[in-house]
């Protein structure tokens, strides 16, 4: 009753502020709703596909799934991509305040994003271990921690133990505009940037990689492509938010 009550007390003294805006909001619990995390006008930008692709996740026109075109012609080496929602307004925003200017207080507001994901109707929960995607040591001892072993942390609180951020390692950056790259190339320029530190443990393992944002895909298909190599049985993705245009 304390710990409400004290909340309550510096709600007043203090009023709830927008993840990403110095708009307030309303005095809501906190939690999955995401009205307690983004002021209507933010969360108005918002977007959750209704369709995407069975294979690389990519939004896609109507409702429901299917595999897109550019899978049918190359799979990716992943099972299966799922993302949260579209790398875009307040999410985009968040997601850059947490990586680039430090401020943890964003994880919230990205954690009840990727919560009321995996609570969505047809998420598969069939994974053995959740794999955070990892920073070089260069790039974490630059920002400090790893964004998306923190979220991690907190989307798989209630089984700490899935969480193992230190099963896959990465030598180095890629230090590229993947964008700005043809397919082959992107896939070419990530190549070797991955390797994985206990072979046992993801032995027959189903794997769910996790990362933050997901863009071309060709980070997220190199680190897929090296769980398989180690042996896991299958490595699905989950990310935060997607650009629109995928390309893997």
């Amino acid at each position: 009753m304390a710990g409400f009550l004290g909340v309550a007390i510096a709600d007043l003294l203090w009023p709830p502020v927008c993840a990403v805006c110095p708009r307030p909001l309303p005095l809501v619990d906190d939690g999955l709703n995401l009205s307690a995390h983004f002021c209507p006008e933010c969360l108005a930008t918002v977007e959750i596909p209704s369709a995407a692709c069975r294979l690389c996740g990519r939004p896609l026109a109507g409702v429901g799934e299917h595999v897109c075109g550019d899978c049918l012609v190359s799979p990716p080496p992943y099972a299966g991509a799922r993302s949260a929602a579209l790398h875009q307004g307040a999410v985009a925003h968040s997601i850059s305040l947490l990586k680039y200017y430090g401020q943890l207080r964003q994880l919230k507001a990205l954690s009840a994003l990727g919560l009321s994901a995996l609570a969505r109707p047809g998420f598969s929960h069939d994974f053995d271990l959740v794999v955070p995607m990892p920073l070089s040591a260069k790039r974490q001892a630059e920002r400090g921690f790893n964004q998306t072993f923190e979220l991690a942390r907190r989307l798989f609180a209630d089984r700490p133990e899935l969480v193992n951020v230190r099963l896959l390692q990465r030598s180095r950056d890629e230090g590229l505009h993947q964008a700005s790259l043809a397919a082959a190339q992107r896939r070419r320029a990530i190549r070797g940037h991955f390797q994985v530190a206990a072979p046992e443990t993801v032995r027959g393992a189903r794997l769910l990689l996790f990362d933050d944002v997901m863009t071309t895909g060709a980070t997220a298909g190199e680190a897929a492509r090296v769980l398989l190599k180690a042996g896991a049985a299958e490595v699905r993705v989950f990310t935060i938010s997607r650009t629109r245009r995928h390309f893997w």
